[in-house]
């Protein structure tokens, strides 16, 4: 029984260390900006492993449309009205299934659309660990529950100018902020 009790406790002990291994390469990739991480829409992974704009003009021309938008109007409710009462949609690539890489078409969300406006991605930027799990806010038998945004200051990798950009830096900043000021918070008028 014993014996049996260390064996336990040592395959634990290896697993852990396997797993810290796994993390550290990981990490290393990424500080190298060669971690092949999920592309928003407008993005597609070439075999080569390198990030390329979507070939599909439409989808650029979507994308595009949207950060001009938030410039002209300000508001991203005002950019999902904009697209919803002029029928537009955001081309999506498929990420699983049979029909994993094809282009589907879909109205766009108020999620979706900060989501565009939020992720660096767009200027160029590759970054990891922009966000982190919450204990806290888990909910149990959910796997991807639980994840909070970290501040600018504690992302892992910033590494600007990797990938092709739809925006340049000061733009993407711009709208970061732009979003911050629109966001409802009892400190702030609006």
């Amino acid at each position: 029984r014993l014996l049996l009790g260390l064996k336990g406790t040592i395959s634990e002990a290896e697993l852990r260390l396997i797993k810290q291994r796994m993390w550290t390469g990981r990490l290393a990739k990424a500080r190298r900006g060669e971690l092949a991480v999920p592309l928003p829409a407008g993005y597609v992974r070439r075999r080569s492993g390198e990030a390329a704009l979507d070939p599909d003009e439409q989808v650029q021309a979507v994308i595009r449309l949207i950060f001009e938008l938030f410039d002209r109007l300000g508001t991203v409710n005002a950019v999902l009205c904009f697209l919803a009462d002029n029928h537009i949609q955001l081309g999506i690539r498929v990420r699983e299934g049979p029909e994993r890489g094809e282009l589907s078409w879909r109205r766009p969300s108020r999620a979706g659309v900060q989501n565009i406006l939020r992720n660096p991605a767009y200027a160029g930027i590759y970054a990891y660990g922009r966000s982190r799990v919450d204990p806290r806010r888990r909910q149990a038998g959910r796997p991807f529950t639980g994840r909070v945004r970290t501040a600018r200051e504690e992302w892992i990798v910033f590494l600007p100018g990797l990938l092709p950009a739809y925006i340049s830096i000061g733009q993407y900043e711009k709208n970061r902020q732009r979003m911050d000021a629109n966001r409802s918070r009892s400190q702030s008028l609006g």
